[in-house]
């Protein structure tokens, strides 16, 4: 289909109300080779349970995508308009039954309502979720039945509804008519993630546009204002799209005489068009009046009634449309072109004003779900789009990154489930068991339909309750507790996680509301201000439900005060597309000691002395703030508190030498008083290098525990965010993994060690659509850990590995395990298989450093500085030179070229001492990219190499060493146990993959392998007849390695590997009869007095005795993966 047409198709289907036939044609031009078999179903053909919300559907037909993907295509008639917009749930399962019934996973929808003769109506994508698990027991992933979600993407349209985003991400499918959409090609195009980038750069453009026309203006407003072109901008967009939302609901421009919800859904355009013909400026007359008077102000006589525009305009109170400036004397103008142009942009679409391009999409005032996403612009959309513009401001960047939705929602829920646990349970009483909990939790939203309807007509053999039932046994408690929870998030950017946990503690307490006993409601219903329980209407309930939240649960704190104003506005749009029950419209709370502006990491010193008697004031002021609406009693307040607060912390200042604008248990003081901390801290703080620190948090980073070496800015926030955590406590973070093990996080280890440690969440592939930043999720709680406590693992290796953490495939580790490895690294890459193997490895063994002295090389850097590395260092022989080499020069059993060095220890940085090079000696490598990089040359008499690599030299080749490091570490028994090793038996070992396994799990940090790595490596003694074979072996390799003769070269390095197999688990090769090593004896060895044919012959003829088909040596190096020990650590070195 040529584009014109197709858009005319998109058109003519999408912008006018739902028809049949209509949608039919399209369907069939969407999907070329459609079917249709028609089948419809009303009255009691629709399943029982389904009717209050179904009143007729029929299936139009089935399409079979390229690659035998099924998909049906459905129209569903919804009972009435609210169905359609508020029962997603319900409608999501009825398409669940009907999939599972006819046995398919993807459908494609049509939902409307006759109601309104399907003016707006929604264009559905719903795909079977197939929840998968591993059964421990089994070590088997299975699929849970229990619960089988689907997703549902949907597009908004119909006749008051815009097509620009339909047809943007359809148009490609219905040009293509040559081939047939696949099922994820269909999937793309409902693709959310798509809009919200093009949504973003649109909205980025206008900020950049408005911010330089402010940038070129002379507005000393600003300035006498403490404003700034920037913040001014952002502000002004955001309020635009909070309105874009009232106008959504029919809020703005309401009749004198109508009931909310009948407003012009095209108000603000209109009063753009009216701004024209009068030849006013819309941002002056009309935008400030409705701004800083209408929306902002009480009004005496009727609080709706706004006689300028001559209609009903809601006083939403809350802080979003209070003037920061002395708005009617301010003269700002911004000019017309700026709302609406006749410009092109990029994609042809005409128009690039705020007016234009806020236009072109769909506003959804229903918050994004993650089983349930509307391809509009929603609150959720918002935050994301938010969030990235904080980062936009002179292009500096705060190390700020947006979290995915899926991430938000699982850290929220999973700090819920630790809190009710602790609150819940203890080691002496279970009240609820937490594998109950985590179904409630995760799943309950799937069960509250369900489980409505039975707490109504009563348990039949057909519907019985779904929710666990010691949960509904403890409904009253559980939801006492929800009501009792605090939260912070200190670092809060643009609201995602306080946003998230509040949808997640209004499920939670909407999923027990019907199984809470009549006398607790009751009380609830009252500590929301309902009198009557009948009159209690659901929206009107979840409102004050929300309300009461933020104002009791609900704390943030940023830095940034854009990222301030754009949290609050999240949180008010997330209580008004709640605000169905229209009269009146409740106002909005004000969030100004809630939602903090401050420096999270600097407040008072620890021993400051706290006024106990104005901290109480305080609190009775900031309860009373925030209902308040009264335009002057809200003044009187905010000075009155913001005079005391600032009156302590002078004092404070004084006290402790540096700036302090922020204190959490000043500003948050009720929380300390009534549970010493909170119950929750969660986030994503920033990740900033101590370099780029600000000058403030240096001067006081002395005093944090984990400040360490070049520490990162998030690690102070770890250990601020469990200092403000109550005994008992969560904290659910998301930051740079870095500190799992790098140097730096060392202290921060030692921190976590202290707690107990749930979850580590590990993603080594990027997350953040705009960083490459390699991310770690970490939850812990603040109490003294038990010895035998677990955490729960997940290490996602790559993006398509990602189904572990979609589907909770967690692995269990003991907490001690991190206890015993190097520096503490947290080796989140262990598991139970592994730690076995690794403790199977070292029985037996002695640790290297008691065979041999390891040291770096020397430092061939002049004293005098006017000299070269040129000044030791020659490319050609010269009488009196030594060979050396450096790391580049090293293969892995040779070294592959070398240059020549003039060894003057007096002259030289630091030389080391000569007789370490005069030994044979085995080199090490110190930098490595990659765990196969890990290798070990073998060195004859007088090589000289530099510090890139380490050396290892028996501890009785130096018995008569003056150095002083050699002096103070050897020992009779060192120079013993080094006389029971030869150096190329050690050198096969060192090269194989028992050793790249053992360290690659215990101490590997993607880059370095030190000395003191090298010295924890653990070595068998085996004995001299045997390590005579595999000297011999390592002596193959020697000759072989850069050589032309590359299939003995292989051969030989896997029969020298597979060896050293059998040495570390000789009772595994015993009992599958794998062994090698007595197959062996008679190995022919090579050495320096033959010629290079005579080795050459010996090598080839071993090499073909061996390898015969028959042989058992090659039978048993090519089955060794049957060895479960072998395969474990093959399978380790992969990933």
């Amino acid at each position: 289909m040529d584009k014109n047409s197709a858009i005319n198709l998109i058109d003519k289907t999408f912008n006018n109300a739902f028809d049949e036939a209509q949608f039919t044609n399209f369907i069939q031009n969407l999907l070329n080779d459609f079917e249709i078999k028609p089948n419809k179903y009303s009255g009691n053909t629709i399943w029982e349970d389904q009717r209050d919300h179904v009143s007729y559907y029929k299936r139009i037909g089935k399409y079979i995508d390229p690659e035998g993907e099924a998909l049906d295509v459905l129209i569903v008639q919804v009972k009435n308009v609210s169905k359609l917009e508020r029962a997603r749930t319900a409608l999501r399962n009825f398409v669940i039954k009907h999939l599972n019934n006819f046995e398919k996973d993807y459908a494609l929808v049509a939902f409307y309502s006759k109601e309104d003769d399907g003016f707006d109506w929604r264009f559905s994508f719903i795909k079977m979720e197939h929840q998968s698990y591993l059964d421990e027991e089994k070590q088997k992933v299975k699929m849970r039945k229990e619960f089988t979600p689907a997703k549902r993407y949907s597009f908004l349209v119909g006749k008051y509804e815009k097509s620009h985003t339909a047809k943007t991400q359809l148009l490609p499918l219905l040009q293509n008519i040559a081939n047939n959409p696949t099922i994820s090609e269909l999937e793309k195009a409902f693709s959310i993630e798509r809009v919200t980038d093009e949504f973003f750069e649109q909205y980025k453009s206008l900020y950049i546009k408005v911010y330089e026309y402010f940038e070129k203006q002379d507005l000393s407003i600003f300035q006498d204002s403490q404003l700034d072109a920037s913040g001014f901008t952002k502000k002004l967009l955001g309020q635009i799209v909070f309105l874009y939302f009232l106008q959504k609901k029919g809020w703005l421009g309401v009749p004198k005489n109508e009931r909310w919800g009948a407003g012009k859904r095209h108000f603000l355009q209109q009063l753009f068009d009216e701004s024209l013909e009068k030849n006013k400026n819309f941002f002056k007359d009309y935008l400030q009046y409705l701004f800083y008077e209408a929306l902002a102000k009480e009004r005496d006589n009727d609080n709706s009634f706004y006689p300028r525009f001559n209609c009903r305009i809601p006083f939403l109170n809350g802080g979003l449309f209070e003037a920061q400036y002395d708005w009617k004397n301010a003269n700002i103008s911004i000019p017309t072109d700026l709302f609406r142009n006749d410009e092109k942009n990029k994609s042809g679409d005409i128009g690039t004003g705020i007016l234009d391009v806020f236009d072109r999409y769909n506003f959804t005032i229903k918050e994004d779900e993650p089983l349930d996403k509307e391809v509009a612009v929603d609150p959720e959309m918002l935050g994301k789009v938010f969030e990235n513009m904080l980062e936009i401001k002179e292009r500096k960047s705060k190390g700020a990154f947006y979290t995915p939705r899926e991430i938000v929602h699982y850290m929220c829920q999973e700090s819920l489930i630790h809190y009710l646990d602790n609150a819940l349970n203890d080691d002496n009483k279970t009240v609820v068991p937490k594998e109950d909990i985590e179904q409630y939790i995760r799943e309950g939203h799937l069960a509250l339909e369900n489980d409505v309807r039975v707490a109504e007509r009563g348990e039949t053999k057909t519907y019985k309750f779904l929710l666990p039932e010691t949960v509904r046994n403890n409904a009253d408690v559980i939801d006492k507790k929800l009501t009792e929870i605090r939260i912070c998030d200190p670092a809060i950017g643009s609201g995602a996680f306080p946003v998230g946990l509040l949808h997640e503690l209004v499920t939670a307490q909407l999923i027990l509301k019907p199984h809470l006993s009549y006398n607790y409601l009751n009380n609830k219903l009252k500590e929301f201000d309902f009198h009557e329980r009948e009159s209690v209407s659901e929206s009107r309930y979840v409102y004050r439900l929300k309300k009461h939240i933020i104002q009791e649960s609900i704390y943030g704190v940023d830095i940034d005060r854009s990222a301030i104003d754009i949290a609050r506005l999240r949180l008010w749009l997330s209580l008004v597309v709640d605000e169905d029950d229209l009269e009146p419209i409740e106002t909005l709370p004000n969030l100004d000691y809630k939602i903090v502006c401050g420096n999270s990491l600097i407040g008072m010193p620890d021993g400051t002395m706290r006024d106990l008697e104005v901290e109480k004031e305080l609190e009775t002021l900031k309860e009373e703030f925030y209902t308040v609406t009264n335009e002057q009693r809200k003044k009187t307040l905010r000075n009155k508190i913001n005079t005391k607060i600032r009156e302590l912390l002078d004092t404070a200042e004084t006290f402790a030498g540096y700036n302090i604008d922020f204190d959490f248990k000043l500003f948050f003081s009720e929380v300390w008083k009534e549970k010493g901390g909170f119950d929750v801290v969660i986030g994503n703080p920033p990740y900033v290098n101590v370099e780029k620190i600000d000058k403030n948090i240096k001067q006081i980073s002395k005093t944090f525990r984990t400040a360490h070496m070049k520490y990162d800015l998030y690690v102070l926030f770890y250990e601020k965010g469990i200092d403000i955590l109550k005994e008992k406590g969560v904290i659910s973070f998301i930051t740079s993994n870095k500190f799992l093990s790098q140097g730096y996080g060392l202290k921060l280890r030692e921190e976590f060690l202290k707690h107990s440690i749930k979850e580590i969440i590990n993603f080594n592939y990027d997350i953040f659509s705009t960083a490459t930043v390699r991310t770690a999720i970490c939850q812990i709680i603040k109490i003294k850990p038990h010895k035998d406590d677990m955490i729960n693992i997940i290490d996602v290796h790559s993006i398509g590995d990602s189904q572990k953490f979609e589907n909770l495939m967690y692995e269990h580790l003991l907490q001690r395990i991190f206890t015993e490895t190097e520096n503490f690294n947290f080796r989140i890459n262990l598991n139970k298989s592994k730690i076995n193997v690794l403790e199977r490895l070292k029985d037996n063994t002695l640790q290297l450093e008691e065979i041999f002295s390891v040291n770096y090389g020397l430092r061939p850097v002049p004293l005098d500085k006017t000299k070269g590395k040129d000044y030791f260092i020659k490319n050609e022989y010269q009488k009196g030179l030594s060979k050396y080499f450096e790391g580049k020069d090293l293969g892995y059993w040779s070294i592959k070229e070398h240059k020549y060095i003039n060894y003057l220890p007096d002259e030289m940085y630091n030389p080391m001492f000569k007789g370490l090079f005069l030994n044979e000696n085995l080199v090490g490598l110190c930098t490595l990219s990659d765990i196969t990089k890990l290798r070990f040359c073998y060195t004859k008499n007088d090589y000289f190499t530099n510090h890139s690599n380490a050396l290892l030299t028996f501890w009785w080749q130096l018995e008569n060493e003056n150095y002083t490091t050699i002096k103070r570490n050897i020992t009779s028994k060192r120079i013993n146990n080094s006389k029971n090793f030869q150096y190329k038996y050690v050198q096969a070992i060192l090269n194989s993959d028992v050793i790249k396994f053992y360290f690659n799990e215990l101490m590997y940090d993607g880059t370095h392998f030190y000395p003191n790595h090298m010295k924890a490596l653990p070595i068998r003694q085996l004995e001299s007849k045997y390590q005579e074979v595999i000297s011999s072996i390592s002596e193959y390799n020697y000759y072989l390695e850069f050589s032309e003769f590359k299939d003995l070269y292989d051969f030989f390095s896997l029969l020298s590997n597979s060896i050293i197999f059998e040495i570390y688990l000789d009772y595994e090769f015993q009992t599958t009869d794998k062994s090698i090593l007595k197959h062996l004896p008679d190995l022919k060895p090579i050495n320096d007095s033959m010629s290079e044919e005579e080795k050459l012959g010996i090598i080839q003829s071993e090499y073909e005795r061996l390898y015969h088909p028959d042989h058992p040596v090659r039978f048993a190096i090519e089955t060794l993966d049957s060895i479960e020990e072998v395969r474990i650590i093959r399978e380790a070195l992969k990933s």
